[in-house]
């Protein structure tokens, strides 16, 4: 499921990621979940259960409980949403540093007229392919994005997803006053979506050049010779760098050169590509950091790649079907989903499995009855190791899975529903429990299709009747549809479903969406905002709040003059409902940032405001924008002012919406009360409206 940048092994691993801002229930909107912990609290050493119980605060795990003794407050851990590094919208300096140790290709950089770049740089639009699927087409994308931004200090890179009807659309993959080169994924689009693309790719060309910007298409190799019939000398495929500078490149052990040479190593690692590679460099790292010799480590990786664990699975798992042994099946598969989870945990998922699968377990009395850690001890005969309680090597608990979806087609309603039922029966998983469901459930639609990340978001996100919406175990939906979102196979279809929930009444999955909508729209402004605009018109108070508290956000990540490009089909046919929580997101983005927005970026924002807003909605906005001047050195003030003026376009009647929302919430035209600065920044305004105004010249 990964959607690796770094698919050459090159960048150091990101530092660790802040904890993820959370959208809080609206106020008065209480969120507090169905039912209470069914499992035991964990005490601290050899104080009594009860005497434990009635503590204060209470450490579950990673969460902290406080209770009281009628058990009226209980907080839980929420899962946060999976950063996607090198997705979307690029950071300059991840950028810069994929550049400083990328390996090049043959032929992608340098100056002869067919080089990659030169093509790019020459035509506007590149497309890239390989003679295999995962060659390093994304990193080489993003390398001549960077050598483009070299040359124009202003340029963006960025990635954009094709949405349901696969056209490329000027005006909605390029963004005004803001040249790009922007960078498409099409590896796995199906044929329809090509022709589309094809029918549409020579509009759009045309139309690079009036918003100086340029097109990579990244296509299978399939594609290569249809496209080249259509754009000849356009198609660049992509050449294979040296492996052996690509695991130096990417391995912390030392010495990479000549460990390659002395284990003989370099001819098994020559027939694979960059991606490969990144993942023999990084499994041969880790092990030795845990003190395996670099050689053995990365004689047995290239070993292990060959072996296949299908053929043991399929035999240990008939062998434990003929003894008609449920319960060690059940605490494999559970394994599989919370690897690297307490034994308690996995055990009590291991029952929830019988449950649902119908297997009664016999009764016995808890004097008798043995511990987790003593059942789950049954299941080391399969590489699992009990005091780490994960299989070897670490996370193969995903093969596991993977084997039990694709070979026991009759399982996959039961595995299903347990998924989507187990944090509702087990309430005490730590954050990191909540992400690797989440995870597994994002591993299993990739073999089951987006449907079955839909099926099990819905069912966490689900409230019954007469239950409050639950933090818990939507953030495991959240954090689920965010990665199958943006997942090459998987997000065309869930994007799709994400912009249908937005425009339901389903007030469940309005906020899953608006949420969703948070976690990805750092890295894909338009595809958020686009689903959030729908939101903003619900009429649930928490959807709303949500919706508000997305925009705010990623206005916030992207910075004013970006936040504000990307807000025009907000105005389009706008009810007042989305032109309030526009109004209240961008007065308080521009808060703090309106110093740094781009004039052109800001004019264009006021037109389109001018053009769409009542007048309730329009003072909000102008009174944050004069109200940040007023704080400006006099130079700033001129800067900040003209815009509005501009936007006026010496209209009478966009002059009046000004002049009135200046006011902020006064009905005449007295200054006084306010204090001097933004007086002086009003009457500024003001003066130069009367200079502009027709009906005074």
């Amino acid at each position: 499921m990964d959607y690796d940048v770094d698919e050459f092994g090159i960048l150091d691993p990101p530092p660790p990621a802040a904890p993820e801002p959370t959208i809080p229930p609206a106020s008065g909107s209480e969120e507090t979940p169905a039912i209470l912990p069914t499992t035991s609290i964990i005490g601290n050493g050899n104080e009594t259960v009860s005497g434990d119980y009635y503590k204060q605060h209470i450490e579950v795990q990673s969460a902290t409980f406080v209770l009281t003794k009628d058990n009226s407050e209980v907080t839980y851990a929420e899962a946060r949403v999976q950063k996607r590094f090198g997705r979307g919208l690029q950071d300059r300096e991840a950028l810069q540093q994929l550049a400083d140790s990328y390996v090049p290709p043959p032929g992608l950089l340098g100056e002869d007229p067919k080089a990659a770049f030169q093509v790019l740089h020459e035509r506007q639009i590149l497309m890239l392919t390989a003679v295999t699927h995962e060659a390093g087409q994304f990193s080489a994308g993003l390398r001549l994005g960077y050598e483009l931004q070299k040359r124009y200090a202003g340029l963006v890179v960025r990635e954009e997803l094709i949405e349901q009807d696969s056209v490329l659309h000027a005006e909605t993959l390029l963004v005004e006053h803001e040249p790009a080169a922007v960078l498409v994924d099409l590896r796995w689009a199906g044929e329809e979506d090509f022709q589309n693309i094809r029918r549409g790719l020579v509009e759009f060309t045309d139309e690079l050049e009036q918003y100086r910007s340029y097109l990579i298409l990244i296509i299978p190799h399939e594609q290569e010779r249809k496209f080249e019939d259509s754009f000849p000398g356009r198609v660049h495929r992509l050449a294979k760098p040296s492996s052996t500078e690509v695991f130096a490149s990417y391995s912390t052990v030392s010495n990479p050169h000549e460990l390659i040479d002395s284990s003989d190593s370099a001819e098994a690692l020559e027939q694979l590509w960059p991606p490969q590679i990144k993942e023999i460099a990084n499994a041969v790292s880790d092990r030795s950091d845990r003190g395996e010799p670099p050689e053995q480590a990365l004689q047995d990786v290239l070993r292990e790649r060959l072996e296949s664990r299908t053929p043991q699975l399929r035999e240990t798992i008939s062998k434990y079907q003929a003894l008609k042994d449920t319960e060690w099946i059940a605490l494999l598969l559970a394994a599989g989903i919370l690897e690297g989870s307490s034994a308690r945990h996995i055990v009590a998922a291991s029952d929830q499995l019988l449950k649902h699968s119908g297997a009664k377990r016999e009764e016995v009395i808890p004097l008798l009855r043995p511990s987790p850690f003593t059942r789950l001890s049954r299941i080391t005969d399969h590489h699992f190791d009990l005091h780490m309680c994960a299989f070897q090597p670490r996370g193969s608990g995903v093969q596991v899975l993977r084997h039990a979806w694709r070979e026991h087609a009759d399982l996959r309603p039961t595995l299903l529903t347990w998924l989507g039922e187990l944090p509702r029966q087990i309430r005490d998983l730590e954050r990191e429990e909540l992400e690797r469901i989440a995870d597994r459930g994002a591993e299993l639609a990739t073999e089951g299709g987006y449907n079955v990340a839909v099926t099990l978001a819905g069912a966490w996100a689900k409230t019954e009747a007469g239950e409050k919406p639950d933090a818990y175990r939507r953030s495991i939906a959240v954090r689920l549809l965010t990665t199958a979102a943006t997942d090459p196979s998987l997000g065309k279809s869930v994007r799709q479903k994400l912009w249908e929930w937005s425009r339901e009444s389903n007030a469940d999955r309005q906020l899953l969406t608006a949420e969703v909508c948070a976690g990805i729209g750092q890295a894909f402004p338009r595809i958020a905002l686009t689903r959030l605009k729908h939101l903003a018109n619900s009429e649930n108070d928490l959807v709303r709040t949500a919706v508000r508290t997305a925009v705010e956000q990623i206005g916030a990540e992207l910075g004013g003059s970006t936040f504000l490009r990307y807000l025009t089909d907000w105005f389009d046919e706008a009810s007042p409902a989305r032109l309030q929580v526009l109004a209240e997101g961008v007065a308080t983005v521009l808060t703090d940032q309106t110093l740094d927005v781009d004039p052109d970026a800001a004019s264009s924002f006021w037109q389109r405001a001018l053009n769409a807003m009542p007048p309730g909605s329009l003072r909000p906005i102008v009174g944050s924008w004069l109200r940040t001047a007023a704080l400006a050195t006099p130079e700033q003030r001129d800067v900040l002012v003209e815009p509005l003026v501009q936007a006026a376009k010496q209209d009478s009647r966009r002059i009046a919406q000004l002049q009135h929302a200046s006011r902020f919430d006064r009905t005449y035209l007295d200054l006084s009360s306010f204090d001097e600065d933004l007086s002086d920044v009003v009457e500024q305004l003001w003066t130069r409206l009367d200079e502009v105004d027709p009906i005074w010249r």
